[in-house]
């Protein structure tokens, strides 16, 4: 009886026994799955959330069996292979592809709006050898310090664009002005292992094809660091050069920096022939004439500072050198439609391209609303649930030829209606009319030229973005209008500009 009551007892205890003590008394490995800490705020202060997803992405196919060989796709090696040369892994994010796109194509049109201003002074100086001072200083100084502000902000924006590659602008700050350079060069020196011929079958650009060597990296960050040095020093002189300064200084201030930045701006065509292997690949690319000819304006550039050398050759040579540039800058805007970002001095982003055939499309991350590019397998099972967007829904378009052909004719328009600004200031009895309007009139004029130019670079910023001429009505109809305009307002402004250089002249 004792052993029936005994074993009555021990059945009648419940199996399932609230515990005594918290989870927080239990060790780390005994508490639930719950109380584990979330590090997704933590991933995204720190700027590798969407690497994290990209490696969550392969472990999960890794576990459900879609796997390379004998090691997986978690190996290390094997998921550098398969990612790093593919669209998804140099643009995890569209904040990623839509940053690298628009400095890109900034660099593009700055440098083409910069080179005009070069090519500028070279002719007003040709066409009048011996202006008057008031002349001189708005007609030929002031539109060079336009030029070489214009120019040394592209070079910047593909400084930034550098510094920027393993930064990811929608989870963390962008750099500005420095970066882990270490961090960048490893990311840069990364070897073409696992690549496929079908990767290259739509490469416009013929370094594509070749090895990744070891100089082409350090080129990389030269390129850019040695022309924003170039860029910065030209800056200084040209400011410089619009006081009056006695000979010995002139001689500390302007002469001799703009001679150092000629030279950088050598070395740093030479830094692109080296990066793009000129000597190894044929000239049927983009990138390589864009390389040859930064490299030969650069040469340009240096000598034409150099005025007791060159004596009369100085403006044909700076000429040739900025029409140069201008070619090169074009052929950038060229690259940037074939979505080469990288342009002559990233190779990395050049050896990827996105087309029709690719298979990526665009995730949303509901926790933190990043749009993540992801490749599109059909057959696994964790991505049944998710909602993908197709790339070309979320991804902006390519530019057509004769888009890009308008936006060097709305840059040409912006240039000269900065032009325009400057002839009132130079020439005031040019525009006046009585004495009770005179300053209305020349305030008017002023404001003109200014809203020209504005809306000639609003034109421009709107071409970033609607790359495509709209197919319903009226939109069409008022998209081709503005086209029209453009080139009418244009011609207009080149029209009055040279008007007044004849008047002015005679």
């Amino acid at each position: 009886m004792g052993l029936e009551d005994g074993s009555t007892m021990s059945l009648n205890v419940p199996l399932l026994q609230p515990r005594a003590f918290s989870d927080e008394d239990l060790p780390p490995s005994r508490r639930p799955v719950d109380d584990l800490h979330d590090f997704t705020a933590e991933f995204i202060e720190r700027g590798y959330h969407a690497e994290y997803c990209n490696w969550r992405d392969s472990y999960l196919k890794w576990r459900q069996g879609d796997a390379k060989g004998a090691k997986g796709e978690n190996v290390e090696e094997t998921h550098i292979k398969n990612r790093k040369s593919t669209f998804e892994y140099w643009y995890p994010t569209v904040s990623s592809y839509t940053f690298r796109r628009t400095c890109a194509y900034w660099i593009g049109v700055l440098f083409v709006e910069g080179c005009i201003f070069f090519a500028w002074q070279t002719m007003f100086l040709a066409y009048w050898p011996d202006p008057p001072p008031r002349i001189e200083f708005w007609i030929s100084k002031m539109p060079v310090l336009f030029g070489t502000t214009i120019f040394g902000t592209g070079i910047y924006m593909g400084y930034l664009e550098l510094i920027n590659m393993d930064t990811d602008t929608n989870l963390t700050r962008p750099n500005f002005l420095w970066c882990d350079w270490r961090a960048l060069y490893r990311l840069l020196q990364q070897k073409e292992e696992g690549e496929s011929e079908s990767d290259y079958d739509d490469a416009d650009d013929a370094s594509s094809m070749s090895e990744l060597y070891w100089y082409q990296p350090v080129s990389s960050i030269a390129g850019w660091v040695i022309y924003l040095t170039g860029a910065v020093i030209y800056q200084v002189a040209n400011t410089a050069e619009m006081f009056e300064l006695d000979k010995e200084t002139h001689a500390i201030i302007c002469e001799w920096p703009l001679v150092f930045g000629g030279f950088c701006f050598f070395l740093g065509g030479i830094a692109e022939l080296v990066h793009n292997r000129v000597w190894a690949n044929p000239p049927v690319s983009y990138v390589w004439w864009a390389a040859v000819m930064n490299f030969v304006g650069g040469i340009g550039f240096w000598l034409c500072a150099c005025p007791v050398m060159m004596e009369d050759w100085v403006t044909p040579i700076g000429f040739t050198g900025t029409i140069l540039y201008l070619i090169a800058a074009i052929l950038g805007l060229c690259m940037w439609r074939g979505e080469q970002f990288g342009l002559s001095l990233i190779s990395n982003l050049n050896r990827v391209h996105r087309h029709s055939g690719t298979q990526i499309a665009v995730r949303t991350d509901h926790n933190t609303g990043v749009q993540q590019v992801v490749p599109i397998t059909p057959s696994a099972p964790s991505q049944q649930n998710i909602k993908l967007d197709n790339v070309d829904n979320v991804l902006q378009a390519k530019l057509s030829w004769r888009g890009l052909s308008f936006v060097v004719v709305c840059t040409l328009w912006g240039a000269s209606s900065l032009l325009s600004v400057c002839t009132v200031p130079a020439a005031p009895w040019e525009y006046e009319s009585t004495s009770a309007t005179r300053r209305r009139h020349l305030a008017s004029q002023e404001m003109t030229s200014l809203v020209h130019a504005i809306g000639a670079h609003c034109i421009i910023l709107l071409n970033s973005v609607s790359v495509h001429v709209p197919s319903e009505e009226p939109y069409r109809a008022l998209t081709l209008a503005m086209r029209l305009l453009v080139m009418v307002l244009t011609i207009q402004c080149v029209m009055s500009i040279w008007d007044f250089l004849i008047d002015e002249h005679a």
